[in-house]
């Protein structure tokens, strides 16, 4: 439909807008009319008129005492919508002129103060029948005042507005919408010119064309486009990731079966004759089976960590216990390469932890530090608690890790030194990518310090709570 875009919705509601202010503009234009004292201007001039004029001539009469002339001075003014009235000290009527009655003067009771006021404009009030009457009041002498009085005029304010003021008004208004016309076109489109570019962007983005928007626009649309950005790195790198993993996976899986295909074809074929040489096959076939179970155990605690439908139940126990009988579990490997172990765990470290995967995170841990370091050098393995934390701080003196390679180390299948990738000794790359989630369940989070040939150090940090929630990892 034309207006469902917001770029002519906007422009509609700036239309609406100039449309709404220019009728209450017009509505208060007529009301200031209404009751503004230029449209009585004639009547106030007849008002003042007489009663300056009486006012005069009859101050004469009274100090004249010519009492049979003050009626004859009242009737003379002969103006139809002036009324006219002598008042005493008490605001009662004494004479009245032709043509006005008692229920047309307003109540008086100080005609003294009430002629101050009278001097500085002309005076308004309502009757009991509800009309508005104009008046002004001046003293003749010390005990007589003069009122002049006229009933408020209706003014027809269409033909008012239709003979002086209708017209600019109409052609102002006219401009006014014009303008406002243009105007709301040109910041409807400023305000969505940088919607449709990420509209556009985004659409590209379904297709697989990973674009980016430019920043530009109103603060809420840079913010936006700003995260639809992020966003954009975010899905690119996961479909790499998604890729990268299916191709490792791949990988890791065909060059074992290869190797079980290959010596089980050869046993079958009955191509291997010595019996030392079937046992080896043999040993080989295991080994490879042993490596793929391995594997398939990892992907599919990996899988159960990215589903949530793994839980971890935390229990009060003795980190620094964990510890020792992981490094007891590991300590024919540490002695086939006579590496010296620096230990600094004494006494107790009691937290709230899920004990076997907690054992798990430190196999792959010190497993690791034990492959990357060099024969007959040392490795470190330290706890301690700070503040509300409990740390294990695992140092090894292989080759150490480069910046770069540091910030994917807990990346599925990512291995520093490729080249070596499926070796012997080597895993598949999953171990820190699992040792991460399972610290991060804890509410703690993994890090790594190291250097090129200084070494690595894996810090881990774990609360120090005694709960004993079940949380899902995710």
């Amino acid at each position: 439909m034309a207006f469902s875009s917001i770029s002519n919705r906007l422009w509609l509601t700036y239309l609406f807008i100039i449309l709404l202010v220019l009728l209450i503009a017009f509505a208060g234009i007529v009301v200031a009319f209404q009751r503004s004292p230029i449209l009585y201007r004639q009547v106030f001039y007849r008002i003042s008129l007489v009663n300056g004029f009486l006012t005069e001539r009859l101050t004469l009469v009274y100090r004249g005492e010519w009492e049979p002339f003050i009626q004859l001075f009242l009737n003379e003014v002969n103006i139809s919508d002036i009324k006219i009235a002598v008042l005493n000290n008490e605001g009662e009527a004494l004479l009245l002129a032709a043509g006005t009655s008692r229920q047309d003067i307003p109540k008086i009771t100080d005609p003294e103060s009430t002629v101050e006021k009278s001097h500085e404009r002309i005076l308004t009030y309502r009757d009991e029948n509800k009309k508005y009457w104009f008046y002004q009041i001046s003293r003749i002498d010390e005990n007589h005042f003069l009122l002049t009085l006229s009933e408020r005029p209706e003014i027809a304010i269409t033909a008012l507005f239709q003979d002086e003021l209708l017209s600019p008004l109409f052609r102002a208004g006219v401009i006014a919408l014009v303008i406002s016309f243009v105007i709301g076109w040109v910041i409807a489109r400023w305000i969505t010119q940088p919607l449709e570019k990420i509209s556009s962007a985004a659409g590209q983005i379904a297709e697989g064309n990973y674009v980016t928007v430019p920043i530009e626009g109103p603060s809420e649309v840079k913010q936006l486009a700003s995260t639809m950005n992020d966003m954009v790195v975010k899905v690119e790198n996961s479909i790499q990731s998604q890729n990268d993993f299916v191709a490792n996976v791949s990988h890791e899986f065909k060059t074992p079966l290869t190797s079980i295909q290959g010596f089980a074809q050869a046993l079958s074929d009955d191509a291997i004759k010595e019996k030392k040489e079937k046992k080896k096959a043999a040993d080989i076939i295991l080994g490879e089976t042993q490596r793929l179970n391995h594997l398939v155990n990892d992907l599919l605690l990996l899988a159960r960590l990215d589903a949530g439908t793994m839980g971890i139940e935390k229990t009060k126990a003795d980190l620094n216990l964990l510890i020792h009988n992981t490094l007891e579990r590991f300590q024919f490997q540490i002695n086939n390469k006579h590496l010296f172990v620096k230990k600094e765990i004494s006494g107790k470290l009691e937290i709230s932890l899920d004990g076997e995967k907690i054992s798990q995170v430190l196999n792959n841990l010190i497993d690791n530090a034990i492959k990357f370091s060099p024969d007959g050098s040392e490795l470190s393995i330290s706890s301690s608690h700070e503040n509300k934390w409990a740390l294990i701080k695992i140092q090894d003196s292989g080759p150490g890790i480069s910046e770069k390679d540091q910030k994917r180390i807990f990346e599925r299948f990512f291995q520093v030194d490729e080249s070596r990738k499926g070796g012997p000794g080597r895993g598949v790359g999953l171990g820190l990518a699992i040792a991460k989630q399972v610290v991060q369940a804890h509410g703690g989070d993994i890090e790594v310090h190291s250097k090129p040939g200084e070494g690595s150090t894996f810090m881990v940090k774990l609360p120090l709570t005694h709960d004993r929630k079940i949380k899902k990892l995710s």
